[in-house]
């Protein structure tokens, strides 16, 4: 049987929390203590305690979200930010071997694996890290990120057409409703609507953003 789809939001927590378990002793230093941080996104929680789930490790959800809401934060502050392939494949080599996890028919495993990344992003990892809102090699070091290409008033417009969208249609301004809705106005032929990651690293966190409209 095949794996369904992986969701946007494994992808992206896969990258955060590669970022933050690689840096945290030493990027994310400034990072809050635990059970004071959560991610913003409610969509990407559920996916990844879905995921853990099924991987029979529950356990391990709490620390892993303390991990990439701290990697979320260290970008905020810096985000020229990121991470390698091979330095992904590391990570996540590392984290399923320490918890003993291991794949199964029909499911992706959490992390997901840099391949699976590739593939959703055309096969570059430039662009997987672009979405997710880490630096690239070409980033600058300053700035927030995608600032050098949208202006704040060019993200309000763009999450103001997305929430009429939403009413229009009935559904919610979740981010992962967003990052949805992006992808099918780039299909169009668009390229004037900033990534969610973006988004999320210029206002803070998406709540926050969205009290923009």
């Amino acid at each position: 049987m095949a794996a369904a789809p992986v969701p946007p939001g494994a992808i992206t927590t896969s990258l955060h929390f590669a970022l933050g378990y690689g840096k945290n002793t030493r990027q994310l230093k400034n990072a809050p203590a635990e059970g004071s941080v959560e991610i913003d996104d409610d969509d990407d929680a559920t996916v990844l305690t879905s995921m853990l789930t099924a991987q029979g490790v529950p356990s391990l959800v709490p620390e892993v979200l303390q991990t990439i809401a701290a990697a979320r934060q260290a970008l905020q502050r810096d985000p020229s930010l990121t991470i390698s392939a091979q330095g992904y494949d590391k990570v996540r080599k590392q984290f399923l071997t320490e918890h003993a996890i291991s794949g199964g028919t029909g499911r992706h495993v959490w992390p997901v694996g840099s391949t699976t990344i590739l593939k959703r992003a055309g096969g570059s990892w430039s662009q997987a890290l672009q979405e997710a809102g880490l630096g690239t090699s070409s980033a600058k070091p300053a700035g927030n990120f995608g600032a050098a290409r949208f202006t704040e008033e060019d993200f309000i417009t763009a999450l103001r057409e997305f929430a009429r969208h939403a009413e229009e249609t009935g559904g919610s301004t979740s981010y992962q409703n967003y990052l949805t809705w992006r992808k099918h106005q780039q299909q169009s032929g668009r390229s004037d609507l900033p990534s969610g990651a973006a988004v999320r690293n210029t206002f803070g966190s998406w709540s926050a953003a969205l009290q923009n409209l």
